[in-house]
């Protein structure tokens, strides 16, 4: 009997072990395609899989794992149907689900800036080819510190450098309802309306669309 993969939300992994009960949802990466828009939101309740299937996209369309795809999708619908965007881009993938919101504003704001630095790191350091890999980091965002700053200087770069990349967003209000939970309303109403860190850092993402710095 085929195990359930509950709490699985890497791809690879879960490809990886052919004891996991897994429903094919590849033939979904071709209906986004032509819905004839690039930005995607995926607003499902909790437990519905939205990590397993951003996990998804992010092997399916990372440049880096070309020699993985018949690994990973050989058996699957779009494996068997690739869209001409296969594996065609870096990937900056962000993930909010670990930042502590057990703190203070300060501190929440900290961790939240250190997390999307990290981010950006691992793109320098995995795209190494296009963006001249961790030294070049290091000078890039030396005093760099705030998350929106981060994400700015990052878009700015990789316009520069002619990259284009997918930007991928998993749990992207995880800590700010936490925040809501834990700290109430004025503190949540803080961080993501007016000068709030957060809206700071979307509204630096939302420049980057009309650029299309961000292809997808």
């Amino acid at each position: 009997m085929k195990k359930i993969p509950y709490g699985i939300a890497n791809f690879e992994a879960l490809k990886e072990e052919s004891s996991y009960y897994y429903v094919d949802k590849t033939r979904y990466i071709e209906e986004l395609e032509n819905l004839g828009t690039k930005y995607h939101f995926f607003l499902r309740p909790r437990r519905f899989g939205k990590s397993l299937f951003i996990s998804m996209l992010e092997h399916y369309y990372d440049i880096n794992r070309k020699n993985q795809f018949d690994d990973l999708f050989g058996d699957t619908y779009i494996g068997k149907n690739p869209t001409k965007l296969r594996n065609s881009f870096p990937i900056l993938k962000l993930n909010f689900s670990g930042i502590p919101t057990n703190g203070s504003e300060e501190e929440i704001e900290y961790s939240f800036n250190i997390n999307i630095k990290g981010s950006v790191r691992i793109f320098y350091v995995f795209y190494s080819d296009k963006t001249g890999g961790e030294k070049q980091f290091e000078k890039d965002f030396e005093n760099v510190y705030a998350a929106g700053d981060i994400i700015g200087v990052f878009f700015r770069k990789m316009y520069e450098l002619g990259v284009k990349y997918y930007l991928l967003i998993d749990e992207y209000d995880n800590f700010a309802n936490n925040i809501l939970i834990h700290h109430g309303k004025e503190n949540y109403t803080r961080v993501t309306h007016q000068a709030g860190f957060l809206r700071s850092f979307f509204a630096a993402i939302k420049v980057a669309t009309e650029s299309r710095t961000v292809e997808r």
